[in-house]
């Protein structure tokens, strides 16, 4: 009597949880699918190279610095400064600075590309590349909102977004983008 007892409490329990595991599936789709991805971005860079995002930063974690202004330079270039010598120690980790560009006029547009370069050094060309295209859709993904903030986007070592930030660097700001990076430098 106790036995069959049991048996029909875990029936019971099995039934109550079959719609949860039936569902489960469809939740992890949903999630996966609300994570936004990194759209393909293609530009050249100051050095010269070609280089397609996020496929350039392919197996390293990569930090990518938006900027959609003349005057966003001030809050992109703290970022880069803040973290250019702390990512310059740590192994499998990129950073790309990316004026977006595509607002600009096209008869200004390469006299402001020459401009924004003569004001980059050398040792940060490879990694600078203006972003011509795709403008409408990149405001979009890091939901634009302040036209002069600087727009983070910490990418995974698969490619995948995993943490966007906009604004000035601060303690707080810089320490959370730190914490992320140094999480994801464990994951391998």
């Amino acid at each position: 009597m106790a036995a069959e007892i049991e048996v029909r409490t875990q029936e019971k329990r099995c039934s109550a949880l079959f719609p949860f595991f039936c569902l489960l599936p469809l939740v992890c789709v949903s999630v996966a699918q609300s994570v936004p991805q990194m759209p393909k971005i293609q530009g050249e860079s100051f050095a010269g190279h070609t280089v397609v995002l996020p496929d350039a930063a392919a197996g390293k974690v990569a930090v990518l610095i938006f900027g959609f202004t003349k005057a966003s330079k001030v809050p992109t270039s703290a970022w880069a400064d803040q973290l250019q010598g702390y990512l310059g120690t740590l192994p499998d980790v990129e950073l790309y600075q990316l004026p977006v560009l595509e607002d600009v006029p096209r008869l200004l547009r390469s006299m402001v590309i020459s401009g924004i370069r003569k004001g980059v050094p050398e040792n940060k060309r490879d990694h600078f590349v203006p972003v011509v295209q795709g403008e409408a859709d990149l405001k979009k993904l890091v939901g634009y909102k302040e036209k002069d903030d600087a727009y983070l986007i910490i990418l995974g070592r698969a490619g995948n977004i995993v943490q966007q930030i906009h604004g000035a660097p601060n303690d707080a700001s810089t320490a959370q983008v730190k914490s992320t990076i140094e999480s994801l430098l464990i994951q391998k």
